[in-house]
């Protein structure tokens, strides 16, 4: 397999050479069965940095120099990357600075761990075995420390200890799929927005110990406004992920009330009445009723149900999953509204038999401060809370708006 190790270069004329006679020498040779290259880009560094890496190329043949303009560190790697999967046919890449930070030596491990089954390994600071810089004042431990924990508490990630670890691993076939365009970030907190979208997909992530160590030559581009940016980004993410749900809460709030209107309203009209009595002589037994009263709350019930959910699809529709429309594939409006209430029928079988269960058991009514309230009202609400609100929203998300994002590396290679 080939692996790509990715060097992003700006003003580093006096680590290069070092870094890639390391990898060369030091660090290919103990790697079997995979095909090591390396591509530097280079952000037209004016110390000369393209010039060494020119003259490297003449001597190992499996380097490539790729020249871009400054658009931060995030935006070199993406060109990177990109590069790597279409020109160089990479299976995976690995991202290093040429700073010795990291330890070249370590891709040893990280190629080890995909070996043994990872698809994106991390060269971890904050597991057993790993470190971070003696030197480092207090204040920069911290900023390192809880910027990663405020990371894993914003994704409910604890299984990652290291989210900002600038040493990694990453499969194409996962790398492939994320939209490398449109991240948040050109700057340190893409490697933010990249894990979060690998964690999203599934991947088997795993992480190895690295010690961390302080720059001995050059001088470090990262600054305090590339913090502020990764708190961002990170909250973006957040609100992203919630913001869907959060629409999905409202529309569901809409239907409920649709729901409780259409329900009482066929009761009301003697819609219900007129339905239970042509379906409780060959049905009723089925739903454990023993008149038909008790079957007009129960098809009450389905009633409103049914009502909410054509309500719920049309607003998610066009509102909650609207960031659908860029799917694989996308089906007309109304197979999608027929798949949908399908899917659905099991969350009207869900209210249906709760209050079948709940009248067989306290009436048609029970009394509630001195007033009578038909049972479908009060055990509706728990109902819907508990089992057909998080119901729905697997349904919506895995089944009936199922996101599958095409990157524009896969809109490429398409076309």
């Amino acid at each position: 397999m080939k692996i790509v190790v990715i060097i992003p270069t700006y003003n580093e004329y006096e680590n290069i050479q070092r870094m890639i006679t390391v990898l060369e020498k030091e660090v290919f040779p103990k790697i079997k069965d995979h095909t090591m290259s390396i591509l530097v880009a280079d952000d037209n560094s004016p110390d000369g940095t393209a010039t060494v890496v020119e003259d490297l190329e003449k001597k190992w043949k499996n380097i490539v120099l790729l020249k871009g303009e400054k658009k931060g560190l995030g935006a070199a790697y993406v060109r990177a990357m990109k590069y790597a999967m279409d020109k160089m046919d990479a299976y995976a890449v690995v991202e290093i600075d040429a700073d010795f930070q990291h330890d070249p030596h370590d891709i040893i491990r990280l190629v080890k761990a995909m070996d043994e089954g990872a698809d994106y390994v991390i060269g971890s600071r904050y597991i057993p075995g790993g470190e971070i810089p003696k030197e480092w004042g207090l204040h920069r431990k911290f900023l390192s420390f809880f910027g990663s924990l405020f990371a894993r508490i914003m994704f409910l990630r604890f299984d990652v200890h290291d989210m900002t670890s600038g040493l990694k691993l990453t499969k194409s076939e996962y790398l492939q799929k994320v939209d490398l365009d449109n991240l948040l970030s050109h700057y340190y907190a893409y490697k933010i927005h990249i894990l979060y979208e690998i964690l999203r997909l599934k991947a088997n992530v795993k992480e190895v110990p690295i010690i961390f160590y302080e720059r001995k030559k050059g001088s470090s581009k990262i600054s305090r406004k590339d913090l502020f940016d990764s708190f961002a980004v990170v909250l973006k993410l957040r609100f992203r992920e919630s913001k869907r749900f959060i629409k999905f809460l409202i529309v569901g709030g809409t239907g409920f009330t649709n729901q409780i209107i259409c329900q009482e309203l066929s009761v009301l009209s003697g819609l219900a009445i007129f339905l239970a009595g042509v379906f409780y002589p060959s049905v009723g037994h089925f739903f454990n009723v023993t008149n038909v009263v008790e079957m007009k709350n129960i098809i009450a019930v389905g009633i409103g149900a049914e009502a909410a959910i054509i309500s719920n699809f049309l607003i998610n529709n066009f509102w909650t999953f609207q960031d659908t429309r860029k799917m694989k594939e996308k089906s007309h409006v109304l197979i999608r509204m027929i798949k949908f209430n399908t899917a659905s029928l099991f969350s009207i079988i869900i209210q249906v038999a709760a209050a079948s269960i709940a009248i067989s058991l306290f009436g048609v009514s029970i009394p509630v401060f001195g007033i009578d309230v038909p049972t479908r009202l009060i055990f509706i609400i728990p109902t819907i809370l508990l089992l057909v609100v998080p119901l729905n929203y697997f349904i919506y998300n895995k089944i009936i708006w199922k996101t599958q994002f095409l990157s524009n590396y896969e809109k490429d290679k398409k076309s």
